[in-house]
């Protein structure tokens, strides 16, 4: 933790008493710098008594046995050091204790089974769908959208007739999404028809991404869509989407453009590579100019 203190400029009158002007000193100095010098020793001396490995062993080992907070925690802390696979252990014993902790947590905080399956989804493993299946029949709709993310993250194409009937036919926008997400991602030729008619979709968002998707079928067919995601005035339809979402959107249009060259692209990537406020879109852009000319 960091903490911030900002010191007080204190005008001090010149006293005509001494002993006056030590008690202020005291008082205004003195007292205050020692209370903050016993502060960080014993802030130093906390963190370094209970601080904690990045070992995926122990944190696993945290949520099988730890406190109902302290189990959360750690299921967070495993998903954000998986999220690099590197990270993720070979070992097949830490894989099967993920799916036992995973089976579980079913009657644990939403949180831990949540965040295990997004570590499952971190891992690339095919292995953890069967077990992320079973997430889909969940109570807690965050657990669910995990499930359902991981499911596409692993591409895992078994789950593709239900994650179809989820993104058509859910009550649930962000499940819908998600779905919809994940059925891109495993790039089945099978899922075409389910993507073309989500790419009508009410919900702006899966409309974006069923474009996506077919764009990584190859499939022309969410071009116009795709247009309209490199041009960053487009997005000032959407209020609620703020200037880091449209940075990432934009990037993905620029990288969704090059799986399916078209000149009609070019327009709205030249503008990108030379107008827009982000240096990181104006590079992609750049980038993806020079693979249509080659």
């Amino acid at each position: 933790m960091t903490e911030e203190i900002t010191n007080k400029n204190i005008d001090e009158n010149n006293s005509e008493n001494g002993s006056r002007a030590y008690a202020l000193f005291y008082s205004f100095f003195l007292l205050p710098l020692s209370i903050t010098i016993l502060g960080v020793l014993f802030f130093l001396t906390f963190k370094f008594l209970t601080i904690e490995s990045e070992d995926p062993y122990d944190y696993l080992n945290q949520i099988k046995v730890g406190s109902s907070t302290k189990r959360w925690q750690s299921a967070y802390e495993l998903a954000r050091i998986l999220s690099n696979p590197e990270n993720f252990p070979e070992s097949e014993n830490f894989s099967n204790q993920l799916i036992l902790m995973y089976k579980k947590s079913i009657h644990d905080d939403p949180m831990v089974r949540t965040y295990l399956a997004l570590s499952m989804g971190q891992s690339g493993k095919k292995k953890f769908g069967p077990i992320l299946m079973e997430g889909l029949e969940d109570e807690n709709s965050s657990s669910r959208v995990a499930a359902i993310r991981s499911l596409g993250s692993i591409r895992y194409n078994q789950s593709l007739s239900i994650l179809e009937s989820i993104a058509l036919n859910g009550k649930d926008d962000m499940e819908r999404l998600a779905a919809t997400i994940s059925i891109g991602r495993l790039i089945d030729t099978n899922s075409r028809q389910t993507l073309l008619t989500l790419l009508d979709d009410e919900e702006p968002n899966i409309r974006w991404d069923a474009a996506i998707g077919l764009a990584k079928l190859g499939d022309l067919s969410g071009k116009k869509v795709i247009d309209q995601l490199l041009s960053r005035s487009y997005y000032s339809n959407f209020p609620e989407v703020n200037d880091f979402e449209v940075e990432k959107a934009l990037l993905i249009a620029i990288e969704s453009s090059g799986l399916i060259k078209n000149d009609d692209f070019l327009k709205n990537l030249e503008i990108l590579s030379t107008k827009d406020p982000s240096m990181k879109v104006r590079d992609a852009a750049r980038k993806m100019i020079k693979k249509y000319n080659i």
